[in-house]
């Protein structure tokens, strides 16, 4: 995502939690594009932490046009595996609270400044349609989705657009090594009609159309890109 938005002229600030190594190499890739880009960590189970973390991104480049809530954890436990909910609560804290308290910053700011802007919250297919292992992923990004819809309709009146970004399955550098495997890769490519994973490029691609004048007329909206894998609703059994 960062990649494809340097490309495309934008200056950015850029989050990370623990893999230093990953957001060097990210600086390093999108400076070398000719874009301005700078670094913040924030670990974002700490709700405390939102805040103060919001106004220094802000005060980066003296204002922000755009935010996107990329980050997210991905928690695989059943119900009975964690009747406490503590990976629960984790989850919800990360993936739910976090883009609520940044974005609702956000949304602020930008009032304040007296101009638009433009929210894309990276959801999941599991917000529309899921399977076993995910309660606590899927509620997340169930939520992730009404919160967009009530927000788009309650900012739309200061030029501000909220939308969603349902990606399906993609492989990243955590998963790269498992997907790639033949037996998972037949799994859940010969379920999707269009035969492949989808490529973090095209959800850069679709990140940058989201929060571009192209789209001026979209908010509130879940754009899904899965090839085709819920269309189809059939997910591998776990």
């Amino acid at each position: 995502m960062a990649r494809v938005l340097a490309g495309k002229g934008c200056r950015l600030v850029l989050h990370y939690n623990r893999n230093e190594s990953g957001i060097e190499k990210t600086l390093a890739a999108v400076r070398e594009m000719g874009a301005e880009a700078v670094s913040l960590q924030c670990d974002f189970r700490d709700s405390a932490a939102l805040g103060g973390f919001f106004e220094q991104a802000w005060q980066k480049f003296d204002g922000l046009d755009a935010l996107v809530n990329n980050a997210g954890v991905v928690s695989k436990v059943t119900s009975l595996n964690d009747v406490e909910g503590k990976q629960f609560a984790e989850t919800i804290a990360v993936n739910l609270l976090a883009p609520y308290r940044l974005s609702s910053a956000f949304a602020e700011a930008c009032i304040a400044a007296g101009h638009g802007g433009a929210i894309v919250n990276n959801s999941s297919i599991h917000g529309q349609a899921t399977c076993e292992w995910f309660s606590a992923y899927a509620a997340s990004k169930a939520g992730l989705d009404a919160m967009t819809k009530v927000q788009a309709a309650e900012w739309g009146q200061y030029g501000i657009r909220v939308n969603v970004l349902a990606p399906g399955v993609v492989p990243v550098e955590r998963t790269e090594a498992i997907l790639s495997q033949p037996a998972m890769e037949k799994k859940w490519c010969n379920r999707m009609p269009l035969g492949r994973y989808g490529t973090t490029e095209e959800m850069g691609e679709a990140t940058a159309y989201l929060l571009s004048d192209e789209a001026a007329w979209m908010t509130g909206s879940i754009l899904t890109l899965d090839g085709g894998l819920i269309a189809r609703g059939n997910y591998p059994v776990r």
